[in-house]
């Protein structure tokens, strides 16, 4: 008996060993891309003539560890040139930019990426979103329904395929694959009503910031650019462009602008749209049959077989959304206050347009003032302006903390739900008397 719990005790130990050993290497290497990041940061502000160094927090999403570059105040130790803590309450760990105590951080979850090409993208990334404001670069990150249709996917699907041949292709081939995506993206604008100025918001929000991570990311590690054209070749197979599509077109346009016009970050901010300047900088006015010459251009980059494939997913994707239609639109539901600074974090590759009800989120975490919601599995539906969202409602209404299909929430003080006029429904609510 006395040495079975011998052994027990023995392998508890060990395990809390390794697992303690193992924390402490994730630091050290956390520390290590830290003081590696903040040697190389101030070297391109070149790029939007402001640094990209700056108030940087490395976060870890299951202790909520902090690193960072820059004391925050009380509660943080100084170790040599990097102070260790822990993330506040009020924030959800996630790869974006924030403001606290006075300052704009970029937050960054670890482990960071043992390659050094998606570690260097995805610091310079959120160091761009940690300026971005104050360059005048700001926009929105709404999602656009159309790249969820057939064909807009279609035609989106063609550009990236273009888009990568033209940014492994130098001189005239180069120039012409560049120009046969602008053309698939001209047509598609043409096709989707209302997309053009979507596109354009998403690009320069998020287009920007990845363009940035990559332009870093291949001076640093010395790749050729035929790696982020089999990134751009690989994001193809995404199942929701929706929101997610400015991450492989934004870094297709700035590096093919770097080619063709050296000065274009310039106009960045006053361009109605990064495909605009591209498109300038190619010299290519379209205009006649678009149908035809997008067709004709189309079969060089396997439009059939698109075509054929996105046809055979618009007949799946519309018995999803009339299931989401169902569980959202008539079923029990718990509803959610507007909140004008609900943060998300989620991945915009899953993301489905429900128009015009707003965008479903398979998977997320939420923060608000009425407290912090998990959806792991079951989805939310979040209002177009982003400030509201809509659950499953939950079958016991008096549970806390509160569960529902695949979430959990977690009540803020002085917040409770109430049924609503909807049958087995209900609205989150403030008791504090307005």
């Amino acid at each position: 008996m006395h040495s079975k719990i011998f052994f027990v005790l023995h392998v508890f130990l060990l395990a809390a060993t390794i697992n303690a050993g193992q924390a402490s290497s994730d630091q050290d290497a956390a520390i290590k891309s830290l003081t590696e990041w903040t040697k190389v940061c101030n070297k391109y502000a070149f790029l939007w003539d402001k640094t990209l160094c700056g108030p940087t927090l490395l976060v870890d999403p299951s202790t909520r560890w902090v690193l960072t570059n820059t004391d925050p105040g009380a509660g943080f130790e100084k170790s040599e040139e990097v102070y260790t803590g822990g993330l506040p309450e009020q924030f959800t760990p996630s790869n974006t930019s924030i403001a606290w105590n006075g300052r704009n951080w970029a937050m960054i979850m670890l482990p960071l990426q043992s390659d050094p090409f998606f570690r260097f993208d995805v610091l310079a990334h959120e160091s761009f979103h940690r300026i971005q404001p104050s360059l005048g670069l700001s926009a929105s990150d709404a999602p656009d329904p159309s790249l969820d249709t057939e064909a807009g996917r279609v035609w989106l699907r063609l550009e990236l395929r273009a888009l990568a041949q033209a940014l492994r292709s130098g001189g005239r081939a180069g120039r012409e694959s560049a120009a046969d995506g602008m053309l698939f993206r001209t047509y598609r604008d043409q096709l989707c009503a209302g997309t053009e100025e979507m596109e354009a918001a998403m690009e320069k929000q998020e287009g920007l910031a990845e363009y940035t991570g990559v332009f870093v990311a291949l001076r640093e590690t010395g790749e050729t650019v035929s790696r982020e054209a089999r990134v751009i070749e690989a994001f193809e197979d995404s199942n929701a462009f929706a929101r997610s599509f400015g991450y492989a077109v934004g870094p297709a346009l700035g590096l093919l602008l770097d080619r063709y016009a050296p000065a274009w970050r310039k106009r960045a901010s006053s361009a109605p749209s990064l495909d605009s300047l591209l498109i300038s900088a190619l010299h290519e006015h379209f205009g006649g049959d678009l149908q035809r010459l997008a067709t004709e251009r189309g079969a060089v980059y396997g439009y059939r077989a698109v075509l054929s494939a996105e046809d055979a997913r618009e007949q799946r994707e519309k018995a999803f959304l009339s299931e989401l239609r169902k569980e959202f639109l008539e079923g029990p539901t718990l509803d959610f206050p507007s909140e004008p600074e609900m943060t998300r974090n989620f991945n915009p590759q899953t993301l489905v347009p429900l128009p015009p009800h707003g965008t479903y989120y398979p998977t997320g975490t939420f923060t608000a003032n009425w407290g912090k919601l998990e959806v792991e599995s079951g989805g939310a539906l979040v209002s177009p302006d982003n400030r509201s969202l809509r659950i499953p409602a939950p079958a016991d209404s008096e549970a806390r903390p509160l569960r529902g299909p695949g979430w959990v929430l977690q009540l803020a003080p002085g917040w409770t739900i109430r049924p609503s006029e909807l049958p087995g429904s209900y609205v989150v609510a403030s008791t504090k008397k307005r």
